[in-house]
């Protein structure tokens, strides 16, 4: 065999027989279309010739990629009697003729033909056609090709096969002129039968709208495109499946005023339980029943039974006949195509109101998450309005109240220094508790002054070069006597190839006095052990452990929360603003470092600050 595309030809191993053959195997029986190419249907595109498939009436139920590329046509479309659309009207009998040829079919036939391009020309086509059955008898299906003749005609050199060919073709064509077969009906009518379902699609495609519209259409286009019948009445299965619904009615002007069509039940019951066409006919005129009657089944192979398609004749029991019968058939396929695409468009019509409400809903949800924004962004705006109020007003007052501290303190200090000469043993121990009382006081007023500042952004550091291992063992030694005093064993390790860091010294050292000084506080048994170590050669660790009361497991998360204490009650044992581990963890913060902490109840507690050895300077920002 030879394969054709454009003017050059080339050798093929497989035949044409092997390649319908294949096609006979993947093809289902039922007219299927997917919208994604099977990898099948990717083999058979890669020939350059439609493949197609009918059924003995010539019924297609397949059709390849090649013809939508050929003719501009959906495979979708062409499927049933669609493909006779594209074929000239003068050929379309001689084509459907070889289909009919049922019974002693010969091994294969060859028939020229004209087909229309997507641009509109008709070009000779020759039409190659096997039985799908070639062992039986009567031919149940057609396998075959359309191979374009142009290209071969416009090759400088004629192959002597295809020579060969068109001899044997005209000798084809003049038998089929000179032989009086028994076809010839069989052709006049299927042309017939061929306008008559182009009539009801061309009626179908103006009437269609809603579905309810399309069912009145299918019966007034039914009983207009088939002569003898007066009316036609539409069943379709009841949603729950219980039952046939009439759902229109068309020719009731052919019926005098009081008068309506009827139909055996039992003949539309047998049409859609059997999928086959059901023909009656009254023996004699019993009023209520018509004279003759038949009915089809609504199927498509996609949707599956959908209903019932009847027609009817009151007086004349010829009217409607086998050949009558058979156009019912095409049309109830017709008819279920159309109810498909109506529910397909009426699903997607209502998925776009779904859509749109949705849209709607979500425009809605938009708009009120963009007022709830702004009205949070107003609130955000006064809280740190708020926010700056206060710590302008907390500054301003500690300021005023540490002036007056100091002047306490200080007279505190000089009268006891000189209690022997001017004061009582009595008046000394009241000086000593103003003294305590004023240092704790100027130490709440310092640590409330310190978190305005952070607050407000006025925090700066102060960067300069130390030894942090001084800075460390001084801090220790601060609260070496508050430790002993508690008989509490207070040690410090520091492990440091380089001592010396690039850091604000009095904001470290404020640091580490606030965690030691929770150790002294909440310890009175055990030790304190502070560790500082190398993480690497940029960053540090200072860890600071004790044997204290520890943390409950719901404050921790919570400790660096300013104002917060564990005990917030006010008879708690361990007095204090909470304001210390929250300015820790804004000075770790402002110095590029991080906090955590670790505790167990009775246990004790671990603090462990990173910071790098190199800090710049800047200010920090709420």
């Amino acid at each position: 065999m030879t394969q054709y595309h454009g003017n050059k030809s080339f050798p093929s191993e497989i035949s044409d027989s092997e390649i319908l053959h294949k096609v006979s195997e993947i093809t289902s029986p039922q007219p299927q279309v997917c919208d994604c190419p099977t990898q099948d249907d990717r083999l058979w595109s890669a020939i350059p010739h439609i493949i197609w498939k009918t059924n003995a009436d010539g019924w297609a139920t397949y059709f390849s990629q090649r013809w939508e590329e050929y003719t501009g046509v959906p495979a979708a479309a062409a499927l049933g009697f669609g493909y006779l659309a594209r074929v000239h009207p003068e050929d379309r009998p001689r084509l459907l003729a070889r289909s009919h040829t049922s019974k002693f079919p010969p091994p294969s036939y060859e028939i020229l033909f004209r087909l229309q391009t997507r641009e509109g020309t008709y070009r000779w086509n020759v039409a190659r056609g096997w039985p799908a059955n070639p062992d039986s008898q009567e031919v149940l299906e057609w396998v075959g090709t359309y191979i374009d003749m142009e290209p071969i005609k416009q090759t400088q050199a004629e192959p002597p096969a295809e020579q060969e060919f068109w001899r044997d073709q005209a000798r084809s064509e003049a038998n089929f002129k000179d032989q009086k077969w028994c076809e010839a009906p069989t052709v006049i009518e299927a042309g017939r039968e061929l306008e008559v379902i182009e009539q009801f699609t061309n009626i179908l495609s103006q009437r269609a709208g809603s579905l309810c519209q399309l069912l009145q259409g299918i019966a007034d286009a039914t009983v207009e495109a088939i002569a003898g019948a007066e009316f036609c009445l539409v069943a379709l299965l009841e949603s729950d499946c219980s039952g046939l619904k009439l759902s229109a009615v068309g020719g009731t002007e052919n019926f005098g005023e009081g008068k309506t069509p009827h139909v055996q039940n039992k003949l539309l019951w047998k049409a859609f339980a059997t999928g086959e066409s059901v023909l009656w006919r009254s023996e004699g005129h019993l009023g209520w029943l018509p004279a003759a009657a038949c009915a089809a089944a609504i199927e498509s192979g996609p949707s599956g039974r959908l209903g019932v398609l009847a027609i009817g004749n009151g007086e004349d029991s010829t009217a409607i006949d086998g050949d009558t019968q058979q156009l019912l058939a095409v049309m109830g396929k017709q008819a279920a195509i159309a109810i498909n695409n109506a529910l397909a468009i009426e699903k997607l019509k209502k998925q776009e109101q779904l859509l749109d409400l949705q849209n709607e809903l979500l425009i809605r949800q938009q708009e009120e998450l963009e007022k709830q924004g702004r009205r949070i962004q107003q609130q955000k705006l006064q809280l740190l309005e708020a926010t700056k109020l206060k710590s302008q007003f907390l500054g301003i007052m500690s300021h005023e109240l540490r002036t007056p501290m100091n002047s306490i303190i200080g007279f505190s200090q000089l009268l006891l220094r000189q209690h022997k000469q001017l004061l009582t043993a009595q008046q000394t121990e009241m000086v000593g508790r103003i003294l305590h009382n004023g240092k704790n006081l100027l130490l709440l007023i310092n640590d409330i002054l310190d978190l305005s500042k952070i607050e407000s952004g006025r925090t700066e550091l102060k960067i300069e070069k130390f030894n942090l291992a001084h800075l460390v063992m001084d801090v220790a030694l601060e609260f070496g006597n508050q430790a002993t005093d508690k008989n509490v064993a207070l040690s410090v390790s520091v492990c440091l190839q380089d001592q010396l860091i690039v850091n604000d010294k009095l904001r470290l050292r404020q640091i580490l006095v606030n965690l030691v000084s929770n150790a002294v506080k909440f310890t009175h048994e055990g030790s304190i052990y502070i560790e500082v170590r190398e993480l690497n050669c940029d960053r540090l660790i200072i860890t600071v452990r004790d044997t204290g009361i520890g943390i409950c497991e719901k404050a921790l998360p919570h400790i660096f929360d300013k104002f917060h204490q564990g005990d917030q009650t006010t008879t708690r044992q361990y007095p204090g603003t909470g304001l210390g581990l929250a300015i820790c963890a804004s000075l770790v913060k402002l110095i590029d470092g991080t906090i955590t902490a670790e505790s167990q109840p009775k246990k004790g507690s671990i603090f462990r600050m990173e910071f790098p050895r190199k800090v710049y300077p800047k200010k920090l920002t709420c």
